[in-house]
C-alpha cells in the first residue's frame, strides 16, 4: 500500500462528515503522507453548506466538523496551490470530458507521482494513478 496519497474533497469530506464511506476514507489516510489542492478547503466548507441548508443537519455539529476538516488540511497535508497546476489539469479536463476542479486533483495526483484517493467513479477513468474508495 502506497505511503503518500492525493486525497480530493471527497474523501476529506466522507472522514470529517458522517456517511457510508467515513470509516473507510478514515482508514485509507492512517499513517499517511497527504497532499491535496487549496480548493479542497472551498469544496469542502460548500459540503457542510450543503449538509445544513439542504439536509437540515444541525448547525453547531456540521460548523465543528467544517473547523476541524479545516484543520486537518492545514495540518497534515501539504497542499498544491492551484496557480502551479492550472496548464496541466485544464488539458486533463479537455481530454477527459470532467471538470477543470476535478482536474486539478487528477494533476496534483500525476505531478506528485502519488495515487488519487477519491470517491468519484468517473474519475477513475482518468489515471492509472487513481484509486477508487
Amino acid at each position: 500500500m502506497p505511503t503518500k496519497y492525493v486525497l480530493d474533497s471527497s474523501v476529506i469530506a466522507a472522514i470529517f462528515f458522517q456517511e457510508p464511506s467515513s470509516e473507510k476514507a478514515a482508514r485509507a489516510v492512517e499513517n499517511r503522507e497527504l497532499v491535496t489542492v487549496d480548493l479542497a478547503r472551498a469544496e469542502v466548507a460548500n459540503v457542510a453548506w450543503k449538509r445544513v441548508t439542504l439536509f437540515n443537519e444541525d448547525r453547531e455539529i456540521t460548523t465543528k466538523a467544517l473547523q476541524m476538516s479545516m484543520e486537518f488540511i492545514g495540518t497534515s497535508c501539504e497542499v498544491i496551490p492551484t496557480r502551479e497546476l492550472v496548464g496541466e489539469s485544464f488539458q486533463i479536463a479537455l481530454k477527459n470530458k470532467i471538470s477543470f476542479y476535478d482536474a486539478l486533483f487528477v494533476s496534483a495526483s500525476l505531478r506528485e507521482g502519488v495515487p488519487l484517493l477519491t470517491l468519484d467513479k468517473k474519475l477513475e477513468k482518468t489515471s492509472d494513478l487513481v484509486k477508487l474508495l
